[in-house]
């Protein structure tokens, strides 16, 4: 998914990725006190289906090349993902207390770097900067999508969601580490953003009333999972990928053709840029907010909060403007 708007961009999809970053940052932000929020971490499903979606969007009815294809996929994610990995390793050997959760290890590091699932050092499967594991997922679906457009056009969504079941079963059937290194579930919420994306471009977006529908729904059981404390990891993909599902379908059925567009609000232009920033506050909040409780202290933990998700957002800002942007114009003028 690109990050910089273009005028294919759908405007429901980058609001809904600057919020899924926000809620993300607010979460990890709260850890640091008592904890609370635990379905901010849903923005990553709800990340997962828009790749889904997008990448459905940007290949549908073309003959893409997979080498062209992962090359793409690579300028957009790899560059500031190997700066912020390289500087949280940079800081855990300078100093062990400022991230706790990272362990330094040249191995691990290496890994983390190229993608590939591993345990960290403490037995857990995590990249050196936390947040990447879910890039390891994108990974694999990237490969799988890749494998996809090789062959024909009408089986790429049939193609795509098999691969991603079997590698999902075999998570279940094969020894531990395979399921937590990413082997489950959780892949299966591409397959739902692609298999969106397949019915919108056959029967047009959803009508207001139902998008509509689908939100409140979302909203509703997101809202009864977190009151209930009945959240299960296993059970993730249902309990808070159906509600991604629904929230991006929803989004969706509310964007306005170009031509139609008035002028947007001041909010939703907001919106819009924390949607292309969005991959880069997701990359630097964890390390941004470890400097703003090393300095401020979260005894006061809303001011705490509040202060690092404004510090998170303007990182990502800067870094998506200054760093992001020219390192993925860079690699692809590489290929020519």
């Amino acid at each position: 998914m690109e990050g910089s708007q273009t005028s294919g961009t759908l405007r429901s999809v980058q609001v809904l990725r600057g919020a899924s970053a926000m809620a993300v940052a607010l979460y990890h932000a709260l850890q640091w006190r008592d904890g609370g929020f635990d379905v901010g971490r849903a923005g990553v499903d709800v990340f997962f289906v828009i790749s889904g979606l997008i990448m459905w969007r940007v290949t549908a009815g073309r003959d893409v090349s997979p080498r062209a294809f992962l090359w793409r996929r690579v300028t957009r994610v790899a560059p500031l993902y190997w700066l912020a990995t390289l500087g949280v390793a940079a800081m855990a050997v300078a100093w062990p207390g400022f991230l706790p959760e990272v362990r330094p290890g040249w191995s691990h590091l290496f890994l983390s770097l190229a993608f590939i699932p591993h345990l960290d050092p403490r037995g857990l499967p995590f990249p050196t900067l936390p947040p990447g594991w879910s890039l390891t997922y994108e990974a694999v679906f990237y490969l799988v999508f890749a494998a996809a457009l090789a062959g024909p056009r009408a089986w790429r969504a049939r193609m795509v969601t098999g691969a991603l079941v079997a590698i999902t079963a075999a998570g279940f059937i094969l020894a531990d580490p395979v399921y937590f290194l990413g082997a489950n579930p959780m892949l299966l919420q591409f397959a739902a953003g692609v298999g969106l994306g397949a019915w919108i471009e056959s029967n047009g977006r959803p009508d207001p009333v139902l998008g509509a529908t689908f939100l409140v729904t979302a909203a509703i059981l997101w809202a009864v999972v977190e009151t209930s404390g009945l959240f299960s990891e296993l059970w993730r993909p249902l309990l808070w990928g159906v509600p991604a599902w629904l929230t991006v379908a929803g989004a969706l059925a509310f964007e306005r053709e170009p031509r139609d567009r008035a002028a947007p609000s001041i909010l939703e232009r907001a919106g819009v840029k924390a949607g292309d920033a969005s991959y880069a506050i997701y990359l630097l909040h964890l390390p941004v907010t470890a400097v703003v409780a090393h300095t401020l202290g979260w005894a006061n933990p809303m001011l705490f909060a509040a202060v690092s998700l404004a510090a998170s957002a303007l990182a990502g800002f800067a870094a998506h403007t200054w760093l992001e942007r020219p390192l993925t114009q860079a690699m692809r003028r590489l290929a020519g």
